[in-house]
């Protein structure tokens, strides 16, 4: 049976878990992109490989700009001797809003998390004392 209490479980592991990934996304794959965008590799020609940025291409960055990511979407990609990579012109806003922007930090991702948790105790602590409240305030 599905309880009040299950479901606030259920979303603090959905809040947190969306908490990752926007670490993930500004943390790590923002490193490639904003590497990207201060070398203006905005067109074709400007395109830079991995090397040339100096980031070590790993399997999160493969498994990333993979042909339905998200990041694919944004990045484009040359085929030759040495893949290279730019962003068009017109995504350059959208690649700044999803992985750039405000620079987000390990402490603080840890302190939302924990501020999540702390939240989330407390209110299934008394979520018990409370739902009573409400009952016999308007149940009967």
């Amino acid at each position: 049976m599905i309880s009040a209490e299950l479901v606030m479980q259920g979303l603090f592991i959905g809040t947190v878990f969306a908490v990752l990934m926007v670490g993930y996304n500004k943390l790590y794959l923002g490193k490639f992109v904003k590497a990207l965008i201060k070398a203006e590799a905005s067109h074709p020609a400007f395109a830079k490989s991995f090397d040339e940025l100096n980031i070590k291409k790993n399997f999160l960055f493969k498994f990333a700009l993979r042909k339905s990511g998200t990041l694919k979407k944004i990045v484009a990609e040359l085929e030759g001797e040495d893949i290279k990579y730019y962003i068009p012109e017109d995504k350059l806003y959208r690649a700044g809003r999803l992985y750039g922007g405000k620079d987000v930090d390990v402490l603080m991702l840890a302190a939302v998390i924990i501020v999540l948790f702390l939240f989330f105790g407390i209110l299934l602590l008394y979520f018990p004392f409370l739902m009573n409240m409400i009952y016999n305030t308007f149940g009967g």
